[in-house]
């Protein structure tokens, strides 16, 4: 007996196939199994849905780089808003459709884990939703659209605890590299959709500030008056972007986030965690989005001073009125074209065992830690989140930094600690790393 392959819109089916028997027989196999997940939707349904699909999947992501988003919101009128929010209502569709259709060839016994259907449910009614939303003509249509962007953001802060059990309980039964490489895909796109919605609000709230400001109204007056922005008026924004952030900055209030968090975790006084020295290229800027910028820096000082703190707990309280752990050194380098941050601890370092499988989400001892997500109802991969599951952070922290063309790099020094390195373009060149179509084999 051999297994055959149906996709349908729940995923890629096998499908038992004796030799020798009728393709009538298969079809009705694929017929019985596709009805079961699907809740008995016809294969005419199922087939125009598929077609649907297939017609935004055969379109390639419309990619953009930080400075053209910070371009773009200078001079920026009430007509290049609504082109604005054109954009993002066609691309979002584009982009939903790509990961729905990466769902679809997930085999079998994953794509029936309750925990990865939430999800898919999840993109297909947005894909349907923004697909389906009008043509943007107006400021008031535009502000429509911002609140049907909320929405979805809300309701998609579920995705990432529902994908890492998902991916957890798939974890024994479906290769790691293959589950690895589809929440890698799952995660970016989910944070250059993310960025494109959080942008566009961004923008338009600063727009409609400012007219507001400009006609003389009052907070609480109606947005009557704010249909349609006079044709000379314009301001200069940049929405969730940065053009000119301060390294030194971020680095400072996430050292003081990280040590709160770790004081707390720890049963520590309050001042006690390891103190963060910062040198080099202090005063240091870069275009970015600083939340992005933050997550990953957060998590490379959360991490060292959990490892000096375990390591060194027994010297708290030694040596006088001075800082009981060692300090975690934070350097900053700039050139022309690139930021990179090394944060060094004296952690004892990665064992060699476990170095390689840093990056894996699903490696098993990872896989058994996302199972903790399934007390976490909502999570965006924010700073000043409670903190995630161990082994979650470091790779996701990647994924922020090769998002936009960087990396993050981690050397151990067996003994002694470690040296993670974070490397970003420094002028907001380099566009979105996010692939559309993914090979699937």
């Amino acid at each position: 007996m051999s297994l055959l392959f149906c996709r349908t819109r729940t995923g890629l089916t096998e499908v038992p196939s004796v030799v020798g028997h009728s393709r009538a027989a298969h079809n009705l196999a694929a017929h019985n199994i596709a009805s079961n997940l699907t809740g008995g939707r016809t294969l005419q349904q199922k087939f125009y849905e598929n077609r649907i699909l297939d017609r935004y999947t055969a379109q390639e992501a419309k990619k953009v780089s930080l400075r053209q988003l910070v371009l773009f919101g200078r001079q920026l009128t009430g007509d290049k808003l609504i082109a604005s929010a054109n954009y993002v209502r066609t691309e979002l569709p584009v982009r939903l459709a790509h990961r729905i259709s990466d769902f679809q060839y997930l085999p079998y016994i994953a794509g029936t884990n309750p925990h990865l259907r939430t999800v898919y449910e999840l993109y297909w009614r947005a894909f349907d939703e923004f697909r389906k939303f009008p043509v943007v003509k107006t400021l008031d249509d535009n502000r429509r659209f911002c609140d049907t962007m909320r929405r979805n953001l809300l309701e998609h802060s579920r995705v990432i605890p529902q994908l890492g059990v998902g991916v957890a309980e798939c974890a024994s039964l479906v290769a790691q590299d293959d589950m690895d490489a589809f929440m890698h895909q799952m995660l970016v796109s989910r944070i250059s959709r993310r960025t494109l919605s959080e942008q566009h609000i961004e923008l338009s709230e600063q727009f409609d500030g400012a007219l507001r400001e400009h006609l003389g109204l009052r907070a609480d007056e109606g947005v009557d008056q704010m249909r349609q922005a006079p044709s000379d008026f314009a301001t200069q924004h940049t929405g969730i972007v940065s053009a000119n952030c301060s390294v030194a900055r971020v680095v400072h209030d996430c050292a003081e986030r990280a040590g709160g968090a770790i004081e707390e975790a720890c049963g520590l006084p309050a001042g006690t965690a390891p103190h963060v020295v910062v040198a080099g290229h202090t005063d240091a800027t870069f275009m970015c989005i600083p939340g992005h910028f933050a997550y990953v820096v957060h998590e490379l000082l959360r991490n060292a001073m959990s490892h000096v703190v375990r390591r060194y707990t027994g010297r708290l309280g030694e040596g006088g009125g001075g800082p009981a752990f060692p300090p975690i050194n934070v350097t900053v380098c700039s050139s022309r074209s690139d930021v990179v941050v090394r944060v060094s601890d004296e952690g004892g370092g990665i064992a060699a065992s476990e170095l390689p499988h840093v990056w894996s989400f699903t490696h098993p001892l990872k896989a058994q830690r996302l199972h903790d997500l399934h007390a976490v109802r909502r999570m965006e991969a924010r700073m000043g989140e409670d903190a995630p599951p161990a082994g979650f952070g470091l790779p996701m922290s990647r994924v922020y930094a090769e998002y936009w063309g960087g990396s993050v790099t981690v050397h151990s020094l067996p003994g002694h600690g470690v040296d993670a390195y974070v490397q970003l373009p420094r002028l907001g060149n380099a566009v979105e790393n996010i692939a559309s179509r993914r090979r699937h084999t």
